[in-house]
């Protein structure tokens, strides 16, 4: 699960209050070669990529979903008062593009998958560079 960069490099242009060397080495690296690795290694591997658009995502809550305004200490820090937790928020905006996604999080635990139907789903998928002659046709 990715977030959509369509459009990020407008965030660093002349006037936006950041300095010229900053904006040079945002600009220098490649966006789009980023995505398109990951992308070719997750094909490599058979995992499937998916983008979703980040529009609100550091701003909702990601355990209880409430919305929220205010940034204490500073504005990196989101602090839920519905469910009495602090958290940063780009953490946060990276847990609420997962759940879009359809994975979601524990406040003290790993992601898990939010698919049912591969409960018990006991067989192994072949690794074809290494398990090449373990396949079988049919």
């Amino acid at each position: 699960m990715m977030e959509n960069i369509k459009g990020i490099r407008r965030l660093y242009r002349k006037g936006n209050g950041q300095g010229t060397t900053y904006r040079a080495r945002l600009n220098s690296w490649s966006f789009y070669e980023l995505q398109r690795q990951i992308e070719y290694k997750a094909r490599w591997e058979g995992v499937p990529v998916s983008y979703v658009a980040a529009r609100g995502t550091s701003v909702n809550c990601s355990i209880c979903g409430s919305r929220t305004t205010k940034y204490p200490n500073g504005r990196r820090t989101l602090h839920c008062p519905r469910c009495d937790i602090s958290i940063d928020r780009d953490v946060n905006a990276a847990r609420n593009i997962l759940a879009k996604g359809g994975v979601r999080f524990t406040p003290d635990g790993p992601p898990e998958v939010c698919t049912e139907a591969m409960k018990g789903n006991e067989t192994t998928t072949p690794i074809l560079r290494v398990d090449g002659g373990k396949v079988t046709p049919g």
